[in-house]
């Protein structure tokens, strides 16, 4: 009884979180624009995507060239007339190495639970940190994004692939 109670609270605290994030909190500002992108966007090339495009949402980075440990701020544009839940700290790097990516590990690496929410043909911007140990290369940015359903109906996931910047 106490695992079903569990999950209960749990599911009504989720929810609370995306009626919470849907009017105000970091990056709902009316000034959130998208930033072009200074390559074509990638988001094409990135991880598939089940039941959604890939190239629905567009991720962009505000600048090609960062050091370890600086801050970056994400710029998601949706391009779809579907609703993503995302949260910009749960982003995943990946570093090309003789040109493929791979998952870069952060250990350690600790998140807020936050759902925001990127409405239909939006955009949101909110800020990560690179971590500080970060070797120097050729890496991107993942934001993996829940399409938002109806009446609780199995979401579809998409990934949002950043064009590749260099961390010196």
């Amino acid at each position: 009884m106490s695992e079903r109670l569990l999950l209960l609270m749990t599911a009504g605290l989720a929810m609370a979180a995306f009626a919470a994030c849907r009017t105000s909190g970091p990056g709902a500002s009316p000034n959130d624009t998208a930033r072009p992108s200074q390559q074509s966007d990638s988001a094409t090339s990135a991880s598939p995507a089940i039941g959604a495009r890939a190239d629905s949402v567009v991720l962009r980075t505000d600048k090609t060239q960062y050091h370890a440990g600086e801050r970056m701020t994400l710029t998601l544009e949706n391009k779809s007339a579907s609703s993503y839940a995302f949260n910009p700290c749960t982003r995943s790097l990946e570093r090309e190495t003789g040109g493929s990516w791979s998952a870069v590990p952060e250990e350690g690496r600790m998140c807020t639970m936050e759902a925001w929410i990127l409405d239909p043909r939006g955009t949101r911007s909110g800020d990560t940190e690179l971590p500080a140990s970060l070797a120097a290369g050729r890496y991107r940015v993942v934001v993996r994004m829940t399409m938002e359903s109806p009446g609780g109906a199995a979401a579809s996931a998409v990934s949002a692939v950043s064009d590749p910047i260099v961390v010196s």
